[in-house]
């Protein structure tokens, strides 16, 4: 194989990857809107992320909503015992 086969078969190679990695990036950020917006997450100016629960609910549904204090009370009821 000569330098410049080599040299074609290594850019061929990279921009094979180059595109499954931009596709998964779109992927990835289509995810995070979806997950953001479930949880009716925004942004904080310091990096951390406020979720409003009054539409998270909204967002889940009652039945969701009891699904996952379900979750919470058989799965952390030492942590809430001490809250309360």
């Amino acid at each position: 194989m000569s330098d410049e086969s080599m040299w074609i078969e290594r850019a061929q190679s990279a921009e094979a990857r180059e595109a499954t990695l931009k596709e998964s990036n779109t992927r990835i950020k289509e995810d995070s809107v979806h997950i953001l917006e479930t949880f009716a997450a925004r942004k904080q100016g310091d990096g951390s992320f406020k979720i409003d629960f009054e539409k998270f609910i909204e967002n889940i549904g009652e039945s969701g909503a009891a699904e996952l204090r379900q979750i919470i009370d058989e799965q952390y009821p030492a942590k809430l015992s001490a809250v309360k």
